[in-house]
C-alpha cells in the first residue's frame, strides 16, 4: 500500500522581477533521507495571471 504526503510551499514573489523558491530543495531532500519518493507538484494558489503563489509537493512511500 502507498502513503502520500503534501508539503505546501508559498512562493515569495518579487513582483518587479520573478517568484523565487529555493525551500523546496531542502524539503525535497529531506523526506528523500526519510524513504519519501518525490513524485511531482500541484498548484494550490495562483494569482491573477496565473502564477503560482502556493503549491503542494507530492511524496510517495510504501506502508
Amino acid at each position: 500500500m502507498k502513503k502520500y504526503e503534501y508539503v505546501t510551499v508559498k512562493v515569495k514573489n518579487n513582483p518587479a522581477y520573478c517568484a523565487i523558491i529555493l525551500e523546496h530543495r531542502e524539503i525535497i531532500d529531506e523526506y528523500a533521507a526519510k524513504g519519501y519518493v518525490y513524485k511531482g507538484y500541484f498548484p494550490t494558489l495562483q494569482g491573477p495571471s496565473g502564477k503560482i503563489i502556493e503549491m503542494d509537493l507530492i511524496f510517495e512511500t510504501e506502508v
